[in-house]
């Protein structure tokens, strides 16, 4: 008995949970990331990272067209799809 309210709890905790977490979005400020988490991102390998983290080390990235300048490999279907996995800068979203 204990075991199947256990299961229903736990069934009826997901069930309730999951919508929630489908809806929010995990957004990522590319000025205060960490190498872990731009590495976690889609299309963000370790050499293009490096190139990030370099370039922010010089100054943090005023807009998207100020990071496309900078760091090589940031074109606009990049910056789209980057943008779209939820990577921010100054808390912008990419518009074309």
């Amino acid at each position: 008995m204990m075991m199947r309210r256990r299961a229903l709890l736990i069934t009826s905790l997901s069930g309730l949970c999951a919508p929630l977490l489908a809806q929010e979005k995990l957004l990522l400020e590319l000025n205060q990331a960490s190498r872990a988490e731009l590495e976690s991102l889609p299309g963000l390998g370790v050499q293009l990272v490096e190139r990030l983290l370099t370039a922010r080390a010089n100054a943090p990235f005023s807009n998207w067209a100020d990071l496309r300048q900078r760091v090589r490999g940031i074109g606009p279907s990049s910056a789209k799809k980057l943008s779209a996995l939820g990577l921010r800068v100054n808390g912008q979203a990419y518009v074309d």
